[in-house]
């Protein structure tokens, strides 16, 4: 690049710098002032009003209130001004990373426009950066030089671009740039995926793809489902879709009206400051498992998913291990989810052996009445709903005679109140629910069940499932398995309350979640647009998966609903991602980033003993390489602790053994079930011998524990190596 151009640059750059610098100082300054002003109220109510008391009056308590409510504005100000004070302390070290030269059809000269984190404006409100959600700033990402376009409010503008220029500016300088007719992954993109991984995910607003912007700005359909390879930046996507929609809809909604599921707690904690680099409020994180623990209560004790996973993966020797599996399979089945239409169904339409209420000689209400309210004023309640309205509606019937009672026998208040309590009693029974009773009779009448929904099994399957699931229930245990189900009902029958407030929901790890899950996620989310990412390669539980997209495409209305595939990915050196790829057996299309690395080492050994030995000298050689993180990945908790056990007290090394352990990427010992959706500089697969790794139904999770690996990949193994590599 010419000399005059870098000189041009740098002028413009400290143009820009020095207005981030004003507006960083001006916001610094209103935020002093709105924490001295703060101070001085409180000072002000205290010297004022002093001690509150209601033996003051009322007119202290306005006045109190009126205090309180400045406060609360000062508190907002103060806070809105500190978010701001942050924006341009970003912008400072680096205010832009690209720029784009258009030239409007019927103009005569291209403007420049810059593309930052943020928008910048100066005092006669132009436009110094644009921020990267902006309508004008997709044509970065979407188009090479030459004919483009761009939807703003106004329709549509069309023009073309006559230039594209990339930059890495740090602490204010120009480290280097470059103009860009080819693909934005070229230089930058080979620059960041060369370098250390973070402890925890970073933004990647310089280097979003054509592919994956066209998934971040989509909002011609509802719902979006997103199938990509390991590496392709789907959960970065998604976050950075959460940031265009804060954005561009910011009148209309806030992070509050957003939520992603996670597979985990560890996933939520190492995704927690994506938006936060953006510019934005975290949205609400959760994970499936904690939602439905919350809903379900606490009556009962419940198995978490990571136990579940456990004992498919390390009891197999046990003798109910096959009848455990069945129970999985059948509850993850499609026949199980028409099974549990039909049961809903039933209880909607059942004869609830309603009977009169008499109190005291007088008829309150007769059961024709009752039944009347059920099956005709409240038929459009879901059932618990519905049985709640009967019971309020006797109960207002029934205050004039309780009020008259008591008038007339006050002295005789205890017995009034014994036989009200007896027909109070006898209401609850009629109009109560037990969901746990309900579930047990599902089982108890399982044929039935089955052959009203025209579900297809096998006898004999259906007898074991039936008595192991009735006495996992009857021993107070309720397997993982057995928790959808129940949530399922519990919300099918009215008795979740409405989640209108969620106006985006993001599943993540979407392979992982069952056809009867995503029932539940169309349930308590139907009003909300949905996007679902994931990869069915990664399914990591070969039993409770989703199998396929298409087993939850009539869930969703196909005119609003789009599947989008990511083709690229973007993590693995292109030798990992070639080893990787041969795991799976089957011809896989999709590219990768040609990075290249060292070919991934696969490692024989005696015993485990000489695996620890080999590892620990191993971790010490890459360190001093200067990888930053480590992720030696086992494949259940009791290799974890095992072999953190070994390493603890030789190096510093952290262990993941629980869906909600706190995520560090230093060194870190992982089970591989875990592990998805984090990435390391080195993955060293701990033990993949023919006896661990024995059988089909683990070659995805194998393949997903070598995906986690940016430049390394080694593998360990014991006695003859597992047939799946």
């Amino acid at each position: 690049m010419k000399d005059f151009e870098w000189k041009v640059e740098k002028e413009w750059l400290q143009e820009v710098l020095q207005e981030a610098q004003k507006q960083y100082n001006e916001k610094g300054e209103f935020k002093e002032k709105f924490k001295k002003e703060a101070l001085e109220t409180q000072r002000e109510l205290w010297k004022d009003i002093g001690s509150v008391s209601i033996t003051n009056g009322l007119d202290q308590i306005v006045d109190f209130m009126g205090f309180i409510n400045t406060m609360k504005i000062q508190k907002r100000s103060y806070e809105f001004t500190k978010k701001l004070e942050e924006k341009y302390e970003r912008m400072l070290q680096s205010p832009y990373f690209g720029r784009i030269d258009f030239i409007e059809n019927g103009e005569e000269r291209a403007e420049k426009y810059y593309i930052g984190i943020s928008n910048l404006i100066n005092d006669d409100y132009d436009f110094l950066v644009y921020d990267w959600r902006a309508p004008i700033s997709g044509m970065f990402y979407d188009y090479e030089i030459g004919e483009a376009n761009y939807k703003c409010p106004e329709g549509r503008v069309d023009g073309k671009l006559t230039l594209k220029r990339q930059y890495k500016i740090k602490n204010g300088e120009i480290e280097y740039m470059f103009d860009s007719n080819l693909k934005i992954d070229d230089e930058i993109l080979q620059n960041i995926l060369s370098k250390s991984t973070d402890n925890k995910m970073n933004a990647i607003v310089t280097t979003i793809q054509r592919e994956q912007n066209k998934v971040i700005r989509n909002e011609e359909y509802k719902n979006l489902i997103v199938q990509g390879p390991a590496g392709s930046g789907k959960t970065s996507v998604a976050l950075h879709r959460i940031a265009y929609l804060l954005y561009k809809h910011r009148d209309k909604i806030t992070p509050q009206n957003i939520v992603i599921f996670s597979p985990n707690d560890i996933f939520n904690d190492y995704i927690s400051n994506v938006l936060p680099q953006l510019g934005e409020d975290n949205m609400c994180q959760t994970t499936f498992k904690e939602y439905m623990h919350k809903a379900l209560g606490n009556e009962i004790i419940k198995e978490n998913y990571s136990e579940m996973m456990e004992y498919i993966l390390a009891s197999n020797k046990e003798d109910t291990y096959q009848k455990r599996i069945n129970n999985i399979k059948f509850k993850s089945s499609m026949e199980f989810i028409n099974v549990l239409k039909e049961y809903v169904c039933y209880l909607e339409k059942i004869d609830r052996n309603f009977k009169d209420i008499i109190f005291k000689g007088h008829l309150i209400i007769s059961s024709k009445d009752i039944e009347e309210l059920f099956f005709k004023d409240y038929v459009k309640l879901p059932l618990k709903r519905r049985l709640q309205k009967i019971r309020e509606r006797i109960l207002f019937l029934m205050e004039p005679y309780e009020k008259h009672r008591v008038k007339e026998e006050a002295d005789e208040l205890e017995i009034m109140k014994q036989s009200m309590a007896a027909v109070k009693d006898e209401i609850n029974k009629m109009t109560d629910i037990d969901l746990m009773d309900a579930y047990k009779k599902l089982f108890e009448n399982m044929e039935f069940f089955l052959r009203k929904s025209n579900a297809e099994y096998r006898e004999k399957n259906i007898d074991e499932i039936k008595n192991y699931t009735l006495e996992s229930l009857r021993a107070g245990k309720l397997n993982y398995e057995d928790q959808p189900p129940l949530l399922y009902l519990k919300s099918a029958l009215g008795d979740i309350p409405k989640t209108s407030e969620i106006k985006y929901v993001i599943i993540d790890e979407a392979q992982d979640y069952t056809p009867l899950q995503y029932e539940i996620f169309h349930q308590l989310f139907n009003h909300a647009n949905m996007t679902i990412l994931g990869d069915l390669h990664q399914s990591i539980n070969p039993f409770m998966n989703v199998g396929d997209y298409s087993n939850i495409s009539n869930i969703f209305p196909k005119d609003n609903t789009c599947i989008i595939n990511l083709t690229k990915s973007y993590r693995s050196t292109a030798e990992i991602s070639k080893f990787s790829r041969r795991i799976l057996k089957k011809e896989i299309s999709d590219e990768w980033v040609e990075r290249s690395g060292d070919k991934p080492l696969v490692l024989g050994f005696t015993d485990e003993e000489e695996i620890k030995e080999r590892l620990l000298k191993d971790i010490k050689m890459y360190k001093e390489k200067g990888h930053k993180s480590i992720g030696i990945i086992t494949r259940t908790t009791k290799e974890a602790n095992d072999v953190h056990n070994f390493l603890k007290d030789k190096i510093h090394v952290k262990a993941i053994m629980k869906d909600d352990d706190e995520y560090d990427s230093d060194t870190l010992v992982i089970p591989a079930y875990l592990a998805k959706g984090l990435e390391f500089d080195v993955v060293l697969i701990y033990n993949a011998g023919d006896e661990n790794y024995s059988c089909e139904e683990e070659r995805l999770l194998l393949y997903t524990a070598c995906t986690r690996a940016l430049h390394v990949l080694c593998i360990y193994y014991s006695g003859k190596v597992t047939p799946l590599l």
